[in-house]
């Protein structure tokens, strides 16, 4: 259930066993603390990020437990969607409609965003019709284009995207995107999302036949998937591994079974039949 802020405050303060005069010592006044705590009146940004530190949370994990232990329903919907790892209809619709639920009662771009982000997967579910797919994506993306800067929810956004764009444009995007990400390096392990971008890259590039250059794509995104234990997007990289050196070279087949060792053993049996569809498709363009 969610609290005020003063509220919260106060049952931190006193669960850690904290004194007011601790944490309003040079930040504000005990008097005005104890008001803000007991009548939620108003004080100041700085003031409040300075008693945040002096309870030693972030302003992430104070939210989290003012909503009750729990995400809001936005950051709850968010989540699920950056969380899939491939294009699971059923979740994105019912996301669709509680998306559009929620937009009914308030304005909200993001979730706009992520509308039109869920009927653009949607629509190339149901028609594997890329064309189709990204016209829902044409708003979404002239908006983040015009930035000098892209935004943590943006590169969750591009990375989403990523694939639906004919290969050298996508190829810019990646440029764009990672100046973006290095500037985030040392926030949260938001260099991770390298890792997905490189992936969809790579399978664009294997579309195109060019098997070389998505080597050397899918080489960043190994040191990357080690760097950070991500065995799940390691075994698509062995995986598209195997595929690419079947067609320029002998020795795939033991990068394939390398990566359907690993799904099998982490138990993500729905992704390794999705990339034995994937591994057949590929063998079939080599014909």
């Amino acid at each position: 259930m969610f609290k005020k802020t003063g509220e919260t405050v106060a049952i931190i303060r006193r669960n850690k066993g904290y004194s007011q005069k601790y944490v309003s010592s040079e930040v504000i006044t005990q008097g005005a603390f104890s008001k803000f705590e007991k009548f939620n009146t108003d004080i100041g940004l700085t003031a409040f990020e300075e008693i945040l530190m002096k309870l030693e949370l972030s302003y992430d994990e104070f939210k989290y437990i003012q909503n009750g232990y729990e995400y809001s329903y936005r950051e709850q919907m968010m989540n699920r969607f950056f969380g899939l790892t491939y294009n699971d209809k059923d979740v994105l619709q019912n996301l669709l409609d509680e998306a559009t639920v929620y937009l009914n009662h308030k304005e909200d771009i993001l979730i706009e965003d992520l509308t039109r982000l869920c009927r653009s997967l949607i629509l190339l579910r149901e028609t594997n019709n890329i064309e189709d797919a990204r016209v829902p994506l044409i708003e979404v993306w002239n908006r983040l284009a015009k930035r000098n800067q892209l935004y943590i929810s943006d590169l969750y956004f591009i990375n989403t995207i990523l694939f639906l764009f004919p290969l050298e444009t996508a190829l810019e995007i990646k440029k764009f995107a990672f100046r973006s990400i290095n500037k985030y390096k040392k926030f949260d392990k938001v260099e991770r999302l390298k890792i997905n971008i490189s992936i969809n890259i790579m399978l664009l590039l294997m579309k195109e036949h060019r098997y070389e250059e998505a080597l050397v794509e899918n080489d960043e995104a190994i040191i990357l998937c080690k760097k950070y234990s991500d065995y799940l997007r390691l075994a698509i990289c062995y995986i598209r591994q195997g595929i690419c050196k079947s067609h320029l070279t002998a020795g795939g087949d033991e990068w394939i079974l390398k990566g359907k060792n690993i799904l099998m053993a982490i138990e993500e049996f729905n992704i390794l039949n999705i990339l034995e569809d994937e591994i057949e498709r590929f063998k079939a363009t080599s014909i």
